[in-house]
């Protein structure tokens, strides 16, 4: 089992969750997100905040969504893909997918592993 973090624009959200539903990936926790990558200026920004390194950069925060999932390791390629498809838009700060290794994962309710070795 993996556990897949993709942060993706929020206006991709929707669509991105209906994808997750229609393909049967259940359990998944979204975040709202504030960041910058390596393009500075975005025209959705959504604070300002300057870093001191010298001389002084301004940062603009976006703001994104957090998608968390765990996910069968056979479902995996098949999420991503997705998840990657719908998020592009071909501009600078479409996001990112993580993917992980999973050593465990414990249904609190029950205290039943969920992942097996």
């Amino acid at each position: 089992m993996k556990r897949v973090e993709a942060i993706i624009r929020p206006h991709r959200l929707a669509e991105a969750l209906t994808a997750l539903a229609r393909m049967r990936i259940t359990g998944v926790t979204v975040m709202d997100a504030l960041g910058f990558g390596r393009k500075p200026g975005h025209s959705d920004i959504f604070e300002q905040i300057v870093i001191r390194q010298g001389e002084d950069h301004e940062l603009g925060l976006v703001p994104k969504k957090m998608l968390v999932m765990f996910v069968e390791d056979e479902h995996v390629r098949t999420v991503v893909d997705t998840i990657s498809q719908i998020a592009r838009t071909g501009n600078p700060g479409d996001g990112k997918i993580a993917v992980s290794q999973l050593e465990e994962l414990v249904r609190v309710r029950t205290d039943a592993d969920q992942v097996s070795d």
